[in-house]
């Protein structure tokens, strides 16, 4: 009877954790499904306050399916630099230098033009099931939101990030909180999104705030000013020539 009842408590645990599983495969699907779109061009604002100050500037994003994103700066201190990622390679582009330098690697996780946002934040093919483990926590309330706790474990040492915590909206599949970690488990950088807005179908937070953790009082601002989706953009923005254009 002991032994019975045993195996009847490991197939329940068995069933509970290939539920958990099937839960977790469920929830990064309708996240990831609500972010993806051929292309995307988003204007937006972005405002840096530090100890030194608030810095405002504008930033062009253009982005199509595959990951591939360019960045402008239209405004702003740095006016004119542009960011391109082609799969696991940046180039930046200086308009008073004229040139055009590429970053690999770690340099992923650097700050953009003095932002807390990285280039990784803004950038590239960031599918979770290619280059993450991940567990569900269970349910948590973040910004008076129920929100799904799952955690993310690299698969590669080479990522930008080796382990981040996501808190997904149980109704529209957003991402309401996010932090990202060391390989060691510190805490990097907080990011929280808000005005969750329908755009065609998917939805979107117009408001991004982003906290470096490991600097005081340093904290960035992003709010969308216009959206559009799956429209055409021309190929030459997706080229390393094209940015000195």
């Amino acid at each position: 009877m002991k032994k019975f009842i045993t195996l009847a408590l490991a197939f329940f645990f068995i069933c509970l954790l290939s539920a958990q599983n099937i839960s977790v495969s469920s929830i990064l699907e309708k996240y990831e499904s609500n972010m993806k779109h051929s292309t995307s061009m988003i204007k937006a604002q972005i405002s840096t306050t530090d100890s030194f100050g608030t810095t405002k500037q504008t930033f062009e994003i253009y982005s199509r399916e595959n990951g591939d994103t360019l960045i402008v700066i239209a405004d702003g201190p740095d006016k004119g630099q542009k960011i391109l990622r082609l799969e696991n390679s940046l180039f930046l582009y200086y308009p008073s230098a004229e040139e055009v330098i590429r970053l690999t690697g770690s340099a992923l996780k650097d700050s953009i033009a003095g932002t807390d946002f990285s280039y990784e934040d803004l950038s590239g093919d960031n599918s979770i099931a290619n280059n993450y483990t991940t567990v569900l926590q269970g349910t948590e309330i973040v910004q008076e939101r129920e929100c799904y706790v799952i955690e993310l474990t690299a698969k590669k040492k080479t990522l930008a990030y080796q382990k981040q915590t996501l808190y997904i909206d149980t109704e529209n599949f957003t991402a309401v909180k996010t932090i990202v970690f060391s390989a060691s488990g510190k805490a990097l950088r907080e990011i929280i999104s808000s005005n969750v807005q329908n755009v065609s179908g998917k939805y979107i937070a117009y408001t991004t705030t982003v906290t470096d953790l490991l600097k005081k009082n340093s904290k960035t601002g992003m709010t969308i000013t216009d959206v559009s989706l799956n429209e055409s953009i021309p190929s030459s923005y997706f080229t390393r020539e094209g940015l000195t254009w």
